[in-house]
């Protein structure tokens, strides 16, 4: 703000009037009252307080944004968090008549948040860097002065050289606007910081325009009483307000700035408190808190009008009130409860005064709610549609005799109401209902009948408080130019980033900062339905189990059938029968296929020379080799891979009372001349040595068979934790968080990617409580690291990089990608079907909203949004580099990592996932934890041994039961290509998703004609089988 060159030459005038000397201490300090004087002044107090009442429809009120600078000097009291957007009303108003031509005090009211009640913290502000007033005495003596005129004024101005001064200080005249003005807040606030230094602050606010302008002149000092009009006719006698009119189509601006002082050793002064006098800007300079940005004007409707309270206070701040004074809050109040009641009620029907009722439309407000349980209320559901003229009232949908906003339903209403041109937001209100007054919208469609255009709202959200909706349109923020849009926008994402606030782990994933799953946002809630649907699967299944020779249930298994005979409680898949039939669960073909083809195919690497730590020779292999060739040339012809648990070494395994057991197991595996993948060797620990044998298939059959039990029970543990938890669960809740709390939901990326994020929150919530916390949890039955999953999975984040996710890539990597070297790879071959339909797909979605590279660069929310994901999604461990970029250069690169994180949240999951029963059903196949160490002798495992170590019935219970909860589909579950909700409206879009679900079928088609051929069919990867995300 410029330094002004208006000077307030009230004291020369009020001297050369009356001839007094001017002694300005005393006219600015207040004197000790007698006790008839305080109980008078109480006793008026008290006769306002209950005798008059506010009229909240005096003057124009507006809405709109306060944008808090990053580096706010005010110290910190919650409400003003840097760089966060607020809500916020103002009322403006003159202080004593409604005709705004008259020279006057102008006021304003400022509230922060968008609730009409009082408080969370509300400013007053009038013209003058003084208050005519600073107790109920001199509150009394202003008001009466200026409910008796022009008289009354001179009288009370020539009375006191301070009172003169105010006048001067505190008057305008026909001011351009209301927001060309400075205000002044007179109200000294308190707060103590975090070191328990106190300090004081004073606000202001700071119009745009030349304040001085208003300003009197020297000649107008000389009377500042004769308060009339300059002008009897020009210009119209509610011109400010009509230039209020139109904030909806140019925004108004002003900034809110503070004034900080440090208390120091000497206390607090009087004169710091006292309204009356202002502080030296020399010492307290003000600086900038706040941009405020006006956008929407409220209706006159006294419904629609805001309530101020000046002592509701945020927590920690406090008013500093002069000792033996009122607080100045309550004289604010006492002051407009007293001019409302008397001076403004007399000019109601001033000539020069216009109120054109607002032009009037009809509007189809067509709302749908959710199918899922508890969709519905029985609330009174109000809305309010803000345009490019302006806002309705609030508007109620209801209907007489009618229940309203039922449970899958489509309610519309026709409802009357001002034109607010081009309908830009709307806001929700939910409230007055009995029961079920939170519920789901899924979207809400406007038409203006007589304007002739539709407006579509997607929402897909539970309602429980009041909302704000967006247009459906994609939109950026950097070509953004409406500042009610763009503020709306970026004050959403705050909200967002509030609500979802990070929990950063050492050496894993961040995850969402919520401990328990019951104190999650709603939005990131399950649906009831689904809560009640997968209790009672795990329900039915563990009471099935149990009652399965309940009473030898924690006994070891007698044989193989015995495994068997449990596995047949459940009603189980063809793959699960086909696995043990003919006990060819035994078969080193099997055992090959399943690492290609079955719940977990994600492990097998080329290996194209010997390994120094798993020293297999020839001599070992001279009946597994059918080509006629050495292992060496085996390996440089790409027949031979490997399977490597080393990132399980060094985790600790349980060892208490029930100790468990786990190998950290080598495996090579051999493509045999018909194309086949065999297991050729297994080492069980990582160094080679006596005590660690190599163990192949020309050993014995009993000790061969459980060599390969104990490489599956290491890779059930990859697969929990490695592969299922941390990559499917870890990673994409991580990019989850990371995408609702930096896109707004008018992003292109957020409305591609939210169906595959839905729920992966409150499936990981969940999951951490039931899975790692606490000695009933599952894993600590079920695994030999109880106690150390996340360690474990640490062991894994060290070995993880970005490119994983990007199937061409990690296939590359594993030197897997070749049909001719490993055929019958069929999880590769269906990957890469749906990576690069989906890829397609991708970029014909971006295609449409994203025209080149520079365009991609440009957008502020996506490189953010990438920032986010590298800096605190997937923060690098150790500065070791993962690979995530921090930024995005090009739409080719863009389309490569939405693809990879929808691939990830549905195929990959899908793959890994579903496919558990049919696999863990069966104990010896693929036993999790051992009750016995490793064997280190070939020669000496018999039947007993091996059903000694493999788990016991309770445990083998309890692993089919979590097996078939997580492989069992929702009722609700939607699937690869399907898009119930309609996030994206643009045309070109479905038109990209019809193409999506052709091409899905398509694939569908081939997968199955393939498996007709085989005898264990690979069906985990049919897109009619892949949720859309990490919903389990």
């Amino acid at each position: 703000m410029a330094k002004s060159g208006w000077k307030n030459h009230a004291y020369e005038l009020f001297k050369k009037k009356t001839g007094k000397e001017v002694d300005l201490t005393e006219t600015v300090e207040h004197a000790e009252k007698s006790v008839m004087e305080k109980a008078a002044n109480k006793w008026l107090q008290v006769k306002w307080q209950l005798s008059m009442t506010i009229n909240i429809s005096w003057g124009e009120e507006v809405a709109g944004y306060a944008d808090i600078i990053d580096t706010p000097s005010i110290p910190d009291c919650n409400i003003f968090q840097p760089g966060g957007i607020l809500d916020i009303r103002i009322r403006f108003f003159n202080l004593t008549s409604s005709d705004d031509g008259v020279t006057d005090f102008r006021c304003a009211f400022l509230k922060f948040g968008s609730v009409q009640t009082d408080g969370p913290f509300d400013l007053c502000f009038m013209t003058g860097r003084v208050s005519p007033f600073h107790d109920i005495s001199t509150l009394k003596e202003f008001t009466y002065a200026l409910e008796d005129g022009k008289q009354g004024l001179k009288q009370w101005a020539l009375k006191e050289p301070f009172n003169y001064y105010a006048l001067v200080d505190g008057l305008r005249k026909l001011p351009d606007a209301c927001t060309s003005l400075d205000y002044n807040s007179y109200i000294t606030y308190s707060v103590t910081d975090d070191k328990n230094e106190r300090h004081l602050f004073r606000f202001r606010l700071v119009g745009e325009g030349d304040h001085d302008k208003a300003k009197l002149t020297l000649e107008e000092q000389a009377k500042p009483w004769d308060v009339g009009r300059p002008d009897v006719e020009l210009p119209s006698g509610n011109y400010l307000a009509d230039k209020l009119l139109s904030v909806s189509r140019s925004t108004c601006y002003l900034k809110l700035q503070t004034q900080v002082r440090n208390v120091g050793v000497d206390g607090l002064k009087d004169s710091w408190k006292n309204p009356c006098i202002a502080w030296d800007e020399e010492e307290c300079p003000w600086s900038d808190l706040a941009n405020i940005a006006l956008t929407q004007r409220i209706p006159k409707d006294a419904a629609e009008r805001a309530h101020y309270s000046f002592s509701t206070l945020p927590e920690g701040v406090a008013i500093a009130t002069m000792d033996g004074m009122e607080s100045y809050a309550d004289l604010v109040v006492a002051l407009e409860k007293v001019l409302t009641s008397s001076t403004r009620t007399k000019i109601p029907d001033d000539p020069l005064l216009t109120n054109p009722e607002p032009e009037m439309t009809t509007y189809l407000i067509s709302i749908e709610t959710g199918y899922h349980m508890y969709a519905g209320t029985n609330a009174t559901v109000e809305v309010i549609l803000i345009g490019t003229y302006g806002r309705t009232p609030k508007l109620i949908l209801d209907k007489n005799i009618h229940t309203d906003f039922n449970r899958a339903s489509k309610g519309s209403y026709y409802i009357q109401a001002p034109a607010v041109g081009e309908i830009k937001l709307v806001k929700i209100y939910p409230h007055r209902g009995t029961m079920f007054t939170e519920w789901y919208m899924r979207s809400m469609v406007i038409f203006d009948l007589e304007g002739r255009k539709v407006y579509d709202f997607p929402c897909y959200s539970w309602i429980t408080t009041e909302i704000t909706l967006l247009k459906g349109q994609v939109t950026f923020a950097h070509k953004e130019t409406d500042p009610d849009l763009l503020l709306t926008r970026r004050k959403l994402l705050a909200e967002k980033r509030k609500m979802i606030p990070w929990c950063i782990r050492d050496g894993l994933p961040s995850r969402v900062g919520y401990l328990k799953y019951k104190d999650l946002p709603r939005d990131l809630q399950f649906p009831k339905q689904r809560e009640w649907e997968k209790k009672l699967i795990l329900v039915e299944t563990a009471v099935k189990l149990k009652l399965h020779r309940f009473m030898t249930m924690f006994d070891p298994f007698d044989s193989f059938r015995d495994f068997l005979a449990m596995t047949k409680v459940l009603e189980i898949s063809d793959i699960a029968t086909a696995i043990t039939d003919r006990k060819n669960w035994k078969r080193d073909e099997e055992f090959g296929r399943e690492m290609l083809a079955g719940f977990h195919p994600l492990l097998i690497r080329r290996c194209s020379h010997p390994l120094e730590s798993f020293p297999v020779t020839d001599e070992m292999l001279k009946h597994s080799l059918d080509r006629g060739k050495t292992l060496h040339e085996e390996m440089e012809a790409g027949h031979v891979y490997i399977l490597d648990y080393s990132v399980m070494e060094g985790v600790p395994r349980r060892s208490d009372s029930n100790p468990k057991y786990l190998a950290n197991p080598l495996c090579m595996l051999y493509v045999k001349n018909n194309g086949r993948l065999v297991p050729i060797a297994i080492q069980l620990e990582q160094r080679p040595g006596k005590d660690n044998p190599i163990w192949t298939s020309s050993d014995r059959k009993i000790d061969w068979l459980f060599a390969k039990m104990w490489v599956k029970s290491a890779d059930t543990h990859m697969h929990c934790l490695s592969s299922h938890l941390f990559r499917a669960h870890f990673v994409t809740e991580a990019l989850a968080i990371s995408t609702m709390r930096n896109l707004p939901s008018v992003h292109p990326v957020f409305k591609l990617l939210i169906p595959h994020l839905n729920c992966t929150i409150a499936v990981n919530t969940t999951g951490i409580e039931v899975l790692l916390q606490g000695e009933d949890s599952i894993f600590q039955k079920l695994l030999a690291v109880s106690g150390s999953e996340l360690d474990f999975i640490r062991s894994a984040y060290r070995s993880f990089h970005w490119d994983d996710m990007n199937i061409p890539k990690d296939l590359a990597k594993r030197g897997v990608e070749d049909p001719d070297l490993l055929p019958r790879y069929w999880y590769r071959d269906d990957s890469l079907m749906l990576w690069e339909s989906i890829l397609e797909f991708v970029s014909r979605v971006m295609n449409i909203f994203y025209s080149t590279d520079d365009d991609v660069r440009a957008d502020e929310e996506l490189q953010h949004w990438m920032k986010e994901n590298r800096e605190r999604a997937l923060p690098q461990w150790n500065g070791r580099d993962n690979g995530v970029p921090g930024n995005i250069e090009n739409l080719s690169q863009l389309n490569e990592i939405l693809t990879m994180i929808i691939f990830s949240a549905s195929c990959f999951h899908a793959a890994i996932n579903f496919g558990q029963i049919d696999y863990y059903a069966f104990g010896p196949n693929y036993p999790g934890s051992m009750k016995q160490p490793p064997p280190t002798t070939k020669g000496v495992t018999n039947m007993e041994t091996i059903l000694k170590t493999l788990p016991t019935k309770a445990d083998q219970a309890l692993s089919i039961a979590f097996a078939y909860y997580l492989s069992s589909y929702s009722k609700e579950e939607t699937f690869l290509g399907d898009f119930p909700d309609a996030h994206f409206v643009e045309p070109e879009v479905r038109e990209a998703q019809k193409w999506f679900k052709t091409d899905l079928n398509r694939i569908s088609d081939e997968i199955k004609r393939r498996n007709m051929d085989l005898e264990i069919p690979y069906t985990y990867l049919l897109p009619e089988n892949i949720p859309n995300s990490v919903s389990v």
